[in-house]
């Protein structure tokens, strides 16, 4: 097998990531010879062996040998054994089931939509010791938060006092907001802001009053497009495996096939070759050029530029 070359560090989470699929792939074989999975899983052997040495180290507590996985490198050849732990049915002790039964309910009741987490609790509800059927979850009231869902839901503008503490100021902004979401214990919006012109996050427990304006936004969609890619005339379209999707998720997109196997057909409008060559390299094989002039020879010009860092 011919060496491959030199190419920058791997990231912590494409590392584990691969992982999560090497290992089942291995313990379904027994023992592969290293060659082979460096070639099926695109690596070099010192990468498949810094993995495996990896891997091994990882288990369940109290991280005693027989709780560890059971993978290691045996001269060239990759062996994996079905781990003790693998054989373990996964079972939540009362004080787990009990929390994380409470967390479930704290979340549907600040949600209109409960989905599967409402079929998943009443899946574990059985579970539960009889004294704890009686307790009630009562989550904090957060002022302002249904007037920013009315918002969000009828994409319209409203005006809002807020206070930032770090410059201990108070401003009215004019905002759409266009995502909503928990962090870290505190809710916070995602909007436009007509003061900076730009995205802004506004911790919800910030705003001091919200009074709507009646005037209505275009889409999220169109707003992002007409500030990433107002000058793009570019169009590129590209098929993209199921374990790329996360690549493109984030961009506007001019219009999306989904296919049967996962993968999708997605056109975006491109403003810099650049920025399109990154994300050709970081899809890898997931990502196949259907059509696009700006995109001919982007991948290995932008490899080329990266490998010449390392190479240097």
């Amino acid at each position: 097998m011919a060496a491959k070359k030199k190419r920058g560090p791997r990231g912590a989470a494409d590392r584990v990531a691969k992982l999560l699929v090497i290992i089942p792939w291995l313990v379904k074989r027994k023992r592969v010879r290293l060659e082979d999975v460096a070639r099926e899983f695109d690596l070099t052997v010192d990468e498949v062996v810094e993995d495996i040495m990896l891997a091994s180290l990882c288990g369940v507590p109290p991280y005693s040998p027989d709780s560890l996985i059971d993978v290691f490198v045996d001269e060239d050849m990759v062996v994996a054994e079905v781990p003790s732990l693998f054989h373990q049915p996964l079972r939540l002790n009362t004080a787990e089931l009990f929390a994380v039964v409470t967390m479930g309910r704290a979340a549907l009741s600040v949600t209109d939509e409960p989905g599967p987490l409402a079929s998943a609790l009443n899946k574990l509800h059985p579970l539960l010791p009889e004294a704890a059927g009686s307790i009630a979850i009562e989550v904090p009231a957060v002022a302002h938060l249904d007037g920013l869902r009315r918002a969000l839901e009828s994409t319209t503008q409203i005006e809002i006092d807020y206070f930032a503490p770090s410059t201990g100021s108070r401003t009215t902004r004019r905002i759409v907001p266009r995502k909503i979401f928990d962090r870290l214990g505190h809710w916070y919006v995602s909007a436009d802001d007509e003061r900076s012109g730009d995205v802004r996050e506004f911790r919800v427990d910030r705003i001091e009053s919200l009074r709507e304006t009646g005037v209505v936004a275009p889409p999220r969609e169109d707003a992002v497009a007409k500030e990433w890619f107002a000058d793009a005339a570019d169009r590129v379209t590209l098929r993209v495996g199921p374990d790329a999707r996360w690549l493109v998720e984030p961009y506007p997109v001019v219009e999306r096939v989904l296919h049967d196997d996962g993968s999708s057909d997605v056109t975006l409008a491109v403003s810099s070759a650049d920025w399109l060559g990154r994300l050709l390299v970081r899809g890898g094989r997931s990502i196949e050029v259907l059509s696009g002039d700006v995109a001919r020879g982007a991948r290995p010009a932008t490899a080329s530029r990266i490998l010449a860092r390392y190479t240097r």
